[in-house]
C-alpha cells in the first residue's frame, strides 16, 4: 500500500462522496497493511520519548505509530514508515484535537503516511451494560478502531482509555501475531508533559505489564534498564507468599496510593501552569541571548 498524503484528511463534518470512496479502509485491508511490518511502534507524547534512540535500535522494516500530538515527541521530519491516530468524540462527529495540532503534525511527515485511523473510547461503562451492536465508523477518517464496541465494559466505568491503550488492546486481541513495542508508555507524569486524570493510568499500567510478562508485547525501555525486583525478594524471604498473594495484595496498594496521588498532582500541575510559562520564556530568552 502506498503512502498518502499528509494532509489528505480535513477537518469537516463531511467530506464528499468522491472522498469517502477514496478514504475508505476496510479492516481487512488495515490489517494485512499492519502484518506487512516486522514490529509496529507505539510512540507516547512522552518527554521520556528518545526518537533517534528508538529508530537506531528497533529494526529497519518497523511502522511507527504516532498520535495527534506527536509535535511533542518529533522535532524535525520524521522519514521512517509512519502511522497517524487521531482521537474521535462525538460518536465519531469530530476530532478531540483541534486543527493547528493537525498542521504540526502533518508538517512532520512530509513522506506520506501509511495509514490514518481515528479511534473512539469513550468512559467506561459499568458491568453488565448491554454491549454496542455493531461498531462504528467515522466519515472523517479512513478507518475508525472503535474500542468501545470491541471491548465493551473492560474499562473502570467512569474513566476514559488514552488513546495509545486502546490501540494497543486492539493490536493484542486483533492481531495476535504482531510484534508490539510500546515506547514512552510509562503513565508517570513528567516536568514538561502533564498527564489527564480522566484516564485510570493504574489500570492501564497493569494490564499493559501483564501482556509484557507474557510476553505478548515489549517495552522499549525495559532494554535500557534492570528490573526493580522487589517483589522477588518478598519471595524469597518469605516463601509462604507466593507470587500471586504478592502480585494481588501489591496491586491494590499501589491503586490506591497512586489514584491519591494522581489527583493530586493534577492540582498541582495546574496551580503552577503560570509559573511553568515564565520559566520557559526565561529559558528562551537566555537561548536567543547566547
Amino acid at each position: 500500500m502506498t503512502a498518502v498524503p499528509a494532509s489528505s484528511i480535513h477537518l469537516r463534518n463531511r467530506p464528499s462522496s468522491w472522498e469517502l470512496e477514496n478514504m475508505s479502509l476496510q479492516a481487512e485491508d488495515f490489517e494485512t497493511l499492519l502484518s506487512g511490518y516486522e514490529m509496529l511502534a507505539l510512540i507516547a507524547n512522552s518527554e521520556n520519548v528518545d526518537i533517534d534512540s528508538i529508530t537506531r535500535a528497533l529494526p529497519e522494516n518497523t511502522l511507527y505509530i504516532f498520535f495527534t500530538g506527536c509535535a511533542k515527541v518529533l522535532h524535525k521530519p520524521f522519514e521512517k514508515d509512519a502511522m497517524l491516530c487521531h482521537r474521535l468524540v462525538a460518536d465519531g462527529a469530530r476530532f478531540f484535537k483541534s486543527r493547528k495540532h493537525f498542521d504540526r503534525a502533518y508538517s512532520l511527515f512530509a513522506n506520506g503516511l501509511k495509514a490514518e485511523i481515528g479511534v473512539l473510547a469513550e468512559r467506561g461503562v459499568p458491568t453488565g451494560t448491554p454491549p454496542l451492536d455493531a461498531p462504528r465508523r467515522s466519515d472523517l477518517v479512513p478507518y475508525t478502531l472503535d474500542f468501545d464496541h470491541t471491548f465493551g465494559a473492560l474499562y473502570p466505568a467512569g474513566r476514559m482509555p488514552t488513546t495509545g491503550f486502546a490501540i494497543a488492546a486492539w493490536l493484542i486481541e486483533k492481531m495476535p501475531n504482531a510484534n508490539v513495542c510500546l515506547c514512552g508508555f510509562t503513565g508517570v507524569a513528567g516536568l514538561q508533559f502533564g498527564i489527564y486524570s480522566g484516564h485510570d493510568w493504574t489500570f492501564e499500567q497493569i494490564m499493559l505489564q501483564l501482556f509484557v510478562k507474557n510476553g505478548r508485547i515489549s517495552r522499549f525501555e525495559d532494554n535500557l534498564s534492570e528490573p526493580a525486583g522487589m517483589f522477588a525478594r518478598i519471595h524469597d524471604r518469605f516463601p509462604e507468599f507466593n507470587e500471586a498473594t504478592i502480585a494481588l495484595v501489591a496491586t491494590n496498594v499501589l491503586a490506591n496510593r497512586f489514584t491519591g496521588t494522581e489527583l493530586q498532582v493534577a492540582k498541582l500541575w495546574s496551580k503552577t501552569r503560570i509559573q511553568r510559562k515564565i520559566g520557559s520564556l526565561f529559558t528562551r530568552i537566555k537561548k536567543l541571548g547566547r
